[in-house]
């Protein structure tokens, strides 16, 4: 198969550009071609040659072809609840961008000031696909978007109004503030420590000491607020923090070096206190920032915020967004839209697409005054509808009110570090009360402070932990990258467990699209099948009409005729004259003069990747099982397709069975797009929503796949496993560590100081862990294209 000029798809029936001679090269569907065409128009066509040289950040999907006007964007209260004034005072939004895939993404999304007007600055954080736009004045936000999804990144906004930007800004703020105050004084104080140390005294060593207080006192009392506060939430919580022993060794080191200085004793600890502040504060940062480079909780809004809709407002129809509608409204809903509340129809008839709520491929026939649902795609034509339910009243709301009682019945992991980190502090505590009690009884209450103290310091936990956030985030991260959005850590864990995947068929192993599997011919015609199926079926939007388009196109230049008394008869199918003859294609018949001439069976399109994906979950010792709403002689014909057994296949399964087989298997991962597997993705184990799923399944699901296709689902498994292999073997290296700590710290091996300084020894062996990882691990979380071909 060829690829796509522009998304290096595999092309099923490839389009080309009739327009233009001069680039004949193959397009995979209208979207791309038009998306050719725009940046040819605008000059852009070194696009392409960057797109060529440059190394594929993640695959790209074909682009979906929409109309979309944004308008809903220039209204206040939208613009008051999404941008906000970057330090210019220029209205900013963020918008992630679907399609990022290179450099050439890079290169053309930063050019957008100078091909649009309404753009002061524009930049592209390329790790989360979130493009940062600033507007000019007069400009507006709805062209942006326009722009943006023309070029084919559809825009989703996120949310970050003025308030949470602020806050944010504050924080970031804040928290340098306390690092910088940190590092000054540890810095100051260090310098004055190391004259104690190399032998002042009288005088110069009180007034030495004296400075040190001075230089500590705003580390301790301000810089080390966010462990003080930490501290006190466990405590009031009744729960053990890794902050409890940070916090308690900062205030015993305070009180007994203010002691010391008041007896006039040269060792007063602010040299390792301050030392131990500055350290770990800005270990705290840079995880923060690490975990910064995936998208957060917030950012994942627009899965399920929905598009834009078409509201009849007098004699008009305004564009607005499905959150501002009510019960009543007059809704004009497009061919290929969906449908965004349960409602009647009340001018217009057409075909509806209820796959993704039943799992019935087939589309519906539907005419005035019946009902339409929410989730459901309009493929005919133009209708009219009355919207009747709204939200978590319609059928979709209480599939989602499902989702969410399934969120809440779902047992949370509790992670191993957390069940590790409260013994740990536990023992730590104990064993410092025990040392300091042994030498109080031994008449040594002054070392046996210092050592307790000493093995407050150097046992602190900050490595324990890191070894799970950090190669937690280093996975999640590297991931994104590669088309796999996991929504929350605990999922790694729980993708380790995983022993069976079930499989929704329509849009998740195949296309979701009929295709021609057979045509047989069973008598001679007067013309050529491939000439009476273009020439009859070229102006029907049915989806049986454009898989025989397709496979018509694939035998070649096909001759089109002139088709008199043309009539097409819904749920039936097409018939006319063509010359002297009269033609009908329905039900899967081809007639010629009402004598039968082929014989045609459609079959939803299997993804070229789905068989190579179910036999790799095999060979990870993983059951694979396909359940569907579909009809038995389709789900058997695809289970076939894909290598899987006709007893692991099951048909005309319905949304609640779906949520029945997965209650009963506690280490299933569930695999789907519709709103018919949202109950399910929401109970399970593991769920994971693919590239093109209604906005219910993205909610529902704990993984989302940017990129087409199951492909990535096998290498998440493994990925998963090694990452808990490296989890593994930090906590190990910490354990091991602070047992040595231990000892050294009740043998009087290391002082306060010393203990300061080697305690970040342990976070830097776990970091270094890390990064390496394992071999597989690092094969797998490379940056390309997965399956890539230059």
């Amino acid at each position: 198969m060829s690829l796509c000029v522009h998304c290096d798809e595999e092309i099923l029936v490839p389009i080309y550009n009739e327009s233009d001679s001069l680039h004949s090269d193959p397009f995979c569907c209208n979207g791309c071609l038009t998306v050719f065409n725009i940046l040819h128009q605008k000059g852009l066509d070194q696009y392409y040659d960057i797109k060529n040289q440059s190394n594929i950040f993640k695959r790209r999907s074909p682009v979906e072809a929409k109309d979309q006007k944004f308008t809903y964007m220039n209204n206040a209260d939208f613009i008051g609840e999404y941008s906000y004034q970057n330090l210019n005072a220029a209205p900013t939004i963020e918008f992630y961008l679907e399609g990022i895939h290179c450099l050439a993404c890079l290169w053309l999304i930063e050019k957008l000031p100078e091909y649009l007007s309404d753009v002061q600055t524009s930049r592209l954080d390329m790790n989360k696909s979130v493009a940062t736009i600033s507007l000019r004045a007069e400009g507006q936000f709805s062209n942006v978007a326009r722009e943006l999804n023309n070029l084919g990144y559809k825009p989703h906004p996120l949310k970050r109004n003025q308030s949470t930007h602020d806050f944010k800004t504050r924080e970031e703020r804040a928290m340098l503030l306390k690092i910088g105050i940190a590092g000054a004084g540890a810095g100051n104080i260090m310098l004055y420590a190391v004259s104690i140390y190399a032998g002042a005294s009288g005088n110069t060593a009180q007034i030495f000491n004296a400075l040190t207080v001075i230089f500590a006192l705003p580390v301790l009392f301000y810089s080390a607020i966010p462990f003080y506060q930490n501290a006190w939430n466990a405590f009031k919580n009744k729960t053990l923090s890794i902050d409890i022993p940070i916090s308690l060794a900062l205030l015993m080191g305070a009180f007994f070096g203010l002691y010391n200085l008041a007896i006039g004793v040269a060792e007063n600890y602010f040299d390792s206190l301050t030392a131990l502040v500055f350290l770990l504060l800005l270990s705290r940062y840079f995880l923060n920032k690490i975990q910064e480079n995936g998208l957060t909780a917030t950012d994942l809004n627009f899965f399920y915020e929905g598009d834009s809709v078409l509201k009849k407002e007098g004699d008009q129809f305004v564009e607005i967004h499905p959150n501002y509608l009510s019960v009543g409204d007059i809704l004009k809903i497009t061919v290929n839209e969906m449908i965004p509340a349960d409602g009647v129809i009340i001018e217009g008839s057409t075909l509806i697409n209820s796959s993704l709520l039943t799992g019935e491929s087939r589309p519906e026939i539907k005419g005035l005054h019946q009902e339409v649902y929410s989730g459901t795609i309009n493929l005919r034509d133009d209708i009219l509808m009355r919207v009747e339910k709204i939200r978590e009243e319609s059928r979709l709301g209480k599939i989602l009110k499902q989702v969410e009682s399934g969120w809440i019945t779902k047992s949370p992991i509790v992670d191993l570090t957390n069940k590790i980190s409260k013994y740990f502090v536990a023992v730590v505590f104990a064993l410092a009360a025990l040392l300091f009690f042994y030498l109080f009884s031994q008449g040594q209450a002054v070392l046996g402070i210092e050592r307790a103290f000493t093995l407050l310091i150097v046992t602190c936990p900050c490595a324990l932990a890191l070894a799970t956030p950090l190669t937690l985030t280093r996975t999640l991260s590297r991931a994104a990258k590669n088309g796999i959005i996991i929504k929350n850590n605990e999922v790694v864990e729980k993708l380790s467990k995983v022993n069976t995947v079930y499989l929704d068929k329509t849009g998740t192993v195949t296309y979701g699209n009929l295709k021609v599997a057979e045509l047989t011919v069973l008598a001679p015609a007067s013309l050529a099948l491939e000439e009476i199926i273009l020439s009859l079926e070229k102006t029907s939007t049915h989806p049986v009409a454009i898989a025989l388009r397709e496979f018509a196109k694939t035998k070649g230049l096909v001759k089109f005729h002139d088709v008199k008394n043309y009539q097409e008869t819904m749920g039936v199918g097409v018939s006319g004259e063509i010359g002297p003859h009269f033609f009908e294609i329905k039900n899967g018949q081809i007639f010629e003069d009402h004598k039968l001439i082929a014989r045609y069976d459609l079959l939803d399109q299997v993804r070229p990747d789905s068989r190579q994906a179910i036999n790799e979950l095999h060979n990870a010792q993983i059951d694979v099982q396909m359940i569907s709403g579909d009809q038995k002689k389709i789900v058997d014909q695809i289970a076939k397709l894909v290598d899987l057994k006709s007893n692991k296949a099951f048909s005309e399964i319905s949304p609640e069975d779906k949520l029945s087989i997965i209650e009963n298997n506690p280490h299933a991962m569930m695999i789907g797009d519709g709103a018919n597997d949202a109950m399910a993705l929401s109970r399970a184990y593991v769920s994971v929503a693919v590239l093109g799923s209604l906005d219910i399944s993205l909610r529902a699901a704990d993984i989302y796949l940017t990129t087409p296709g199951i492909s990535n689902v096998p290498k998440l498994v493994t990925i998963s496993r090694e990452t808990m292999k490296v989890i593994y073997r930090n906590l190990a290296l910490s354990l091991a560590y602070n047992l040595l700590s231990v000892y050294a710290a009740f043998a009087g091996m290391i002082s306060p100081l010393v203990a300061a300084i080697i305690m970040p020894i342990s976070s830097l062996t776990v970091l270094l862990s890390t990064t390496i990882g394992t071999k597989k691990l690092n094969e797998l979380l490379k940056i390309q294209i997965l399956g890539q071909r230059k």
